[in-house]
């Protein structure tokens, strides 16, 4: 009898058994199926958040380069502005600065010339263009603040003025996604080519105005003992390179010794004849140094009796008279 009591009893277990197994299995792969759920959202999110990261620092160096070239332009920009509002400041001032790169950058970053305000610079200093840059970050999400270390000015040709600026460039997303610091030295050029000269205007009490423009007569002012192309270079007061005259910054300060980036003018002494010398040269730094003692030569052909032209030497001992070309017409 016990025998079949611990037979049946034992029968009795062993589906159980089974059961407790079965459970296990489900158990554990319900388990399973969480882990496996949890993984892959949990990788889906890292991936989302890859993503967004990615678009966001993507944003933020199109926004970059983009500086970059807003950057190049607001130079040009508030360089050009510098120049006329130079200008416009010592014409109607009648009176020269004392350095004209310190001038340039005085307008170029405050908008003044020796504290006095130029309308001309209103809303065009360089801090007022990167502040609007700034403001284009603004919209993106993007914060920007720009310290600028040095901004120098200063001839490279004697046909162009360079603007050229240091800052630290700081880049910060909105949201704290990415951030750039970035130390730029960046200019603009900016052609002298139809801006006025402050001497003509200054040594005729504001009567007579000239623009700079290159001249097309370079090389060929009288082929073959004709002067008619130095008839019409004199008449349209056009101006040539010439590294023994004064630059067209140096002009600014009446600085009237010579330059590498030299420019002269010849004045047209009939236009003129109450503001020059007539006895003196017809280079224009000659003629408003009014100073007759600088030996000068009349030339075959010209109309103007009293054109005149010296033979001043630059800095490899070439003469003006060389530099036209007018050694055969001369006397």
């Amino acid at each position: 009898m016990e025998t079949k009591m611990e037979t049946k009893i034992g029968r009795q277990l062993y589906p159980r058994g089974k059961k407790g197994i079965f459970f296990t299995i489900i158990a554990v792969s319900l388990l399973g199926l969480v882990l496996f759920s949890y993984s892959v959202t949990y990788s889906y999110s890292l991936q989302e958040k890859s993503s967004i990261i990615e678009t966001r620092v993507d944003t933020m160096n199109r926004f970059l380069q983009s500086v970059d070239s807003d950057m190049e332009n607001a130079i040009y920009i508030s360089g050009y502005r510098a120049i006329v509002g130079l200008t416009d400041y010592i014409t109607t001032n009648a009176t020269y600065v004392s350095n004209a790169t310190d001038s340039l950058v005085e307008l170029f970053m405050n908008g003044t010339v020796e504290g006095c305000g130029s309308f001309l610079m209103i809303n065009n200093t360089f801090p007022n263009w990167t502040g609007k840059i700034r403001d284009k970050g603004q919209e993106i999400g993007v914060d920007m603040k720009i310290d600028i270390t040095s901004v120098d000015v200063y001839q490279t040709s004697p046909w162009s003025i360079r603007f050229y600026v240091t800052s630290d460039i700081n880049l910060t997303d909105q949201k704290s996604t990415a951030s750039w610091v970035k130390s730029k030295s960046m200019y603009s050029d900016v052609s002298i080519i139809g801006f006025e000269d402050p001497w003509y205007a200054l040594h005729t009490n504001g009567m007579i105005m000239k623009r700079i423009n290159q001249t097309m007569y370079d090389g060929n002012f009288s082929p073959a003992n004709d002067t008619t192309n130095l008839r019409m270079h004199v008449a349209n007061t056009y101006y040539i390179a010439f590294n023994a005259s004064p630059s067209f910054m140096m002009r600014f300060e009446n600085d009237h010794n010579a330059s590498t980036y030299g420019i002269e003018s010849l004045v047209n002494k009939t236009e003129i004849m109450n503001y020059c010398s007539l006895a003196s040269s017809s280079v224009d730094t000659i003629c408003w140094r009014q100073d007759p003692s600088i030996p000068a030569y009349r030339v075959d052909g010209m109309n103007d009796t009293n054109f005149k032209i010296d033979n001043e030497t630059n800095d490899i001992g070439m003469g003006r008279v060389e530099r036209y070309g007018l050694e055969d017409v001369i006397y």
